[in-house]
């Protein structure tokens, strides 16, 4: 079958670019034809692109820019569309080569642009190679370009990741009318867990569209091959390398650098942890506004200075507070914040920013890893980076709502361990984080070969690119 990805972005640092770059390599492996539209710059790191092709101006001509033999039994073209050097985005975060401007801060005629913009490319990359199918992630813009593009000649489906409707929709009712456009003709929209299909339904309700049958969860999947307990550590860097065989325990957060991640509680929480692990170590993969004044936050703990490190929790826009999880620095009193301040001595030598790390890197660094974070205080759509570690043989600790709690309820179920799903809105997150990583510590053999066996036996059970692709292509069988 021949499908078209229609993405937008790059193919990493976020849960929709690992969505579409897993569904394209998965589809390549299974024999497909892939057509991916996205705006990746180094095609080249990813082994199951073939062929690059580059829009011009008017976005009517291609120009071949890469091209290698196949190494799977399918084919994948990325095809970039020319947007001139702006890119409507949903947060703000590095996007080199673009001026990224999230929708909801973007003017009405630079929207109208864009969408014209990646329209025109899609046109001209549908005449060129017609699909079968079509899957567009996002609500806005990517559905409103392909339904107008595609002007009926195939079937389109949707893929609704969260920080579209969180972030921009929510917050821009001129943004609601281009959605429930891109929706109408869809096939099927789909959402990665129920908490986020629940909340498709009553946008669309609000907007007066009944989705009907055509609303359905699909959770995305994980690659078990490249994520698995075995993946060893001569994967990664040197210095990486040298941080997990000298760490007693290891910790690793991967994603955005954003204050809605909760990364800062994570921080916070390191004093209590270090107290009684005081060789354990963090690894932060990812890049994002955070990084600066999570340093200094860090510093400030590490040399004492608490009433510093309140401060910025106060006045730093990406160290505050989550509403529903309490402080970020829990009040004290004058003894607990003297063992407080005791565990967190030193504490810069115990934090490590990896900056970004590629798939096959992050793959490494979790197989070494005893638990994977992913402390958010803002609605998530899936907890992709926990079936990740899970696959991986790491445990998975993270706030218990929304789509993140799909994973952690597969892993309690496995474990028999209800503390999975503590980190509830409405805790004091940083005590509660430190608590349930301490008790994982101790309860379970995080070191031992077997037991991360069976965490990865999970994730194969329950999480497969295999089944998101199949169901996809379903839907397409289903129409024609």
């Amino acid at each position: 079958m021949r499908v078209a990805i229609v993405h937008g972005y790059f193919l990493h640092d976020s849960g929709s670019a690992i969505y579409a770059r897993e569904l394209s390599r998965d589809l390549v492996r299974a024999g497909h034809e892939v057509t991916l539209v996205c705006q990746e710059q180094h095609p080249e790191e990813f082994d199951f692109i073939d062929s690059v092709h580059e829009l011009d101006a008017a976005n009517i001509n291609f120009t071949e820019v890469m091209c290698r033999a196949p190494v799977f039994a399918g084919s994948c073209r990325l095809v970039r569309p020319h947007l001139g050097g702006a890119l409507l985005t949903f947060v703000p975060g590095p996007f080199p080569g673009f001026e990224a401007v999230p929708f909801q801060q973007a003017a009405s005629e630079q929207i109208e642009a864009y969408v014209n913009a990646t329209t025109l490319a899609l046109q001209s990359t549908f005449d060129r190679w017609p699909p079968d199918l079509v899957q567009a992630n996002h609500l806005i813009t990517q559905p409103l370009a392909v339904t107008r593009a595609l002007q009926g000649r195939a079937p389109y489906v949707v893929t609704l990741h969260g920080s579209e409707l969180n972030f921009s929709l929510k917050n821009d009712s001129r943004l609601a009318p281009l959605a429930i456009e891109g929706m109408a003709g869809a096939a099927a929209i789909f959402a990665l867990s129920s908490s986020s299909l629940q909340e498709l339904r009553e946008f669309a309700a609000a907007s007066g569209v009944d989705l009907g049958g055509r609303a359905a969860e699909l959770p995305p999947g994980v690659d078990t091959e490249l994520f698995s307990p075995e993946n060893d550590a001569p994967r990664l860097p040197g210095f990486i390398r040298a941080l997990v065989e000298d760490a007693d325990n290891i910790v690793v957060y991967a994603g955005r650098l954003l204050w809605t991640k909760g990364l800062q509680y994570a921080v916070a929480a390191l004093p209590m942890i270090l107290a009684e692990r005081p060789g354990l170590q963090l690894l932060v993969a990812g890049e994002g506004p955070m990084l600066d004044p999570l340093q200094a936050f860090i510093q400030a703990l590490s040399e004492g200075d608490f009433d510093l490190a309140v401060s910025l929790t106060m006045n730093e826009a990406q160290l505050q507070a989550g509403e529903g999880y309490g402080a970020v620095l829990p009040a004290m009193s004058q003894v607990e914040r003297e063992l407080y301040l005791k565990g967190g001595r030193g504490l810069a030598g115990h934090v490590h920013f990896l900056g970004h790390l590629g798939h096959d890197q992050l793959a490494s660094l979790f197989a070494a890893a005893d638990i994977s974070l992913a402390p958010s205080v803002f609605p998530e759509a899936f907890g992709l980076v926990s079936i990740e570690a899970l696959a991986s043989g790491a445990l998975p600790v993270a706030t218990y709502q929304t789509g993140l709690r799909t994973p952690l309820s597969a892993a309690a179920g496995l474990l028999a361990d209800d503390t999975l799903r503590n980190l509830r809105p409405g805790v004091a997150l940083t005590t509660a984080l430190a608590g349930e990583v301490l008790h994982l510590l101790q309860a379970y053999p995080t070191g031992d070969m077997a037991f991360r066996q069976r965490l990865h036996r999970l994730a194969t059970e329950r999480f497969s690119w295999r089944v998101a692709a199949n169901t996809m292509l379903a839907h397409a069988r289903d129409v024609k």
